[in-house]
């Protein structure tokens, strides 16, 4: 019959509501003979729906948000059972087409429907979908969670109060809000409210899927999750800072054989150790005049009275001891071809990539 309905599509709309209250509602109109069609109407193809819905609402006394529901309409007997490890755990029949259970099923749990009693109508398996984040909360318009893949979500929220009506109270429920569901991909759902949410109201996450079944008939499963709007998650703390880097630290392994012959022809190759990434530098001086405070590749403001002869530079990005080539400078070159014997300094300096820098111990050679 189109009244009772009309009375059940609002009841899904805007939350659950206790069978007994919809029945009497129901049960007043039939009495007054109010009817939606001519007599004799009937529907042709019948639709049946299964709906579970869990959590809880801001007054679950009054409005409980959990169980299971069976409609068949047009009205025929009906059950709806819960079945655990492969045995019924509740069940419920109806010869009206609205079975109804208090209970909500376990993941895992696979749910039923029967009409008429005995012929299985629709089953499913109970995957405790859908989830809403938990940033769907108060000051927040965000709406996205998880769903069971291939379903449609949709998306609710309503404020129930208590409203003093002579030595009663009253249940008084505001406009509902629903929510604009933008993403809908795989496992997971995204979209907004067109207001914040407010501690008060409940917000509710639905997601269904409609089948057809023969000879033009539909049957609807439809899984609901209520909760009262709670505030936000703290934010995250910031990452610690990164760890300061070591001092930096560095020494001479090896210097490789030099001569003046071996200077001028392939240049010479020093093993320098280094406990982080850098640059090393290495000049290589006569030991003849005042010398530099450090090497480098810069050029000095004041040309030093020491005869630059050979320098090398290498750049690694880790740490660990690598080998800087020393290549003889244009006057360095000049200078040696005529020498016999030679006195030189080893300057080296060390630049890390976080820019501290440091001068290794000087080393004097002797080249023939």
């Amino acid at each position: 019959m189109r009244v009772g309905r009309t009375l059940r599509r609002s009841h899904r709309a805007f939350g659950p509501r206790t069978r007994a209250a919809a029945g009497a509602l129901l049960l007043g109109l039939l009495t007054l003979g109010v009817t939606a069609g001519p007599a004799g109407a009937h529907h042709s193809t019948p639709s049946y729906t299964l709906t579970v819905s869990e959590g809880e609402t801001t007054i679950p006394e009054r409005v409980p948000a959990a169980g299971v529901w069976g409609s068949v309409d047009p009205g025929a007997s009906a059950t709806i059972s819960i079945i655990r490890g492969g045995t019924v755990v509740y069940q419920n029949s109806d010869p009206g087409g609205r079975p109804y259970l208090s209970q909500v099923p376990q993941v895992g749990d696979v749910v039923t429907l029967e009409s008429p009693i005995g012929r299985v109508v629709g089953s499913v398996v109970y995957d405790g979908l859908p989830s809403m984040d938990p940033t769907v909360c108060a000051g927040s318009v965000n709406f996205s969670g998880q769903n069971t893949s291939g379903f449609t979500v949709k998306g609710r929220y309503v404020t129930y109060s208590l409203v003093k009506a002579y030595h009663r109270y009253e249940l008084n429920e505001a406009p509902a809000g629903s929510a604009q569901v933008t993403a809908l991909s795989g496992t997971a759902f995204g979209g907004s409210f067109l207001a914040p949410l407010q501690i008060g109201q409940t917000v509710t996450a639905v997601e269904s899927l409609e089948t057809l079944l023969s000879e033009g008939a539909t049957y609807t499963y439809t899984s609901e999750n209520s909760r009262p709007v709670g505030a936000c998650p703290a934010a995250p703390a910031p990452p610690p800072p990164p760890p300061p880097p070591p001092a930096l630290q560095g020494s001479i392994f090896k210097l490789g054989h030099l001569t003046i012959h071996s200077l001028l022809t392939s240049g010479w190759h020093v093993l320098v150790g280094i406990n982080q990434p850098g640059t090393i530098f290495e000049d290589l001086y006569l030991e003849n005049g005042a010398l530099p405070a450090f090497a480098s590749s810069k050029k000095h403001h004041h040309r030093p009275a020491a005869l630059l002869i050979a320098r090398g530079v290498y750049v690694t990005n880790k740490a660990g001891v690598v080998n800087v080539l020393l290549r003889v400078t244009h006057k360095g070159r000049s200078a040696l071809r005529s020498a016999k014997n030679v006195h030189a300094v080893l300057l080296t300096t060390i630049h890390s990539s976080s820019g501290s820098k440091m001068s290794l111990k000087r080393r004097t050679v002797k080249l023939h």
